[in-house]
């Protein structure tokens, strides 16, 4: 699947919904939607606001979304300036109160926490940034055994 991002502030918003319909609809669990919204919505806020600072080519972003037997697969797009936020974001200083730290890094951190897998390349003027999660990697937690029945 794949969607075709404007460079508007409310496009992040949309975009995570459609990959909530399509995961619930393919039964993934809630752990792992959850991480994919919140890692979707920060990344695709900062290419929207800072990724085509200074780029006069008509703006391009896809995001798109691969579910298999075993991972799900997300790849954003965007003919923005050059940046790897792997290697160039900034990283946050998480001892600070968070009012005290520059804003910045978080997003990606959060990413880092939440995403099994993070590749970045630059192909044909565009970064491409590939997203994967094993289906299984959601956290599971055991129902408590109900106390046996007394009467």
């Amino acid at each position: 699947m794949r969607i075709a991002v404007k460079r508007d502030p409310s496009e992040p918003r949309r975009v995570v919904d459609e990959i909530e319909c399509l995961c619930l609809d393919r039964g993934l669990s809630q752990d792992i939607i959850f991480k994919f919204q919140l890692s979707m919505d920060e990344l695709l806020t900062n290419v929207i606001s800072y990724g085509f600072e200074g780029v006069e080519e008509e703006p391009v972003i896809t995001v798109d979304i691969r579910l298999d037997e075993a991972n799900i697969h997300v790849v954003i797009r965007d003919n923005g300036q050059p940046f790897n936020p792997l290697e160039d974001a900034a990283t946050p200083d998480l001892s600070l109160a968070a009012e005290d730290r520059p804003i910045g890094g978080l997003g990606i951190h959060l990413t880092r926490a939440f995403i099994e897998k993070l590749a970045y390349k630059r192909v044909d003027g565009f970064n491409c940034l590939t997203l994967t999660q094993p289906l299984g990697a959601a956290e599971t937690e055991e129902p408590p055994e109900e106390p046996p029945d007394e009467h």
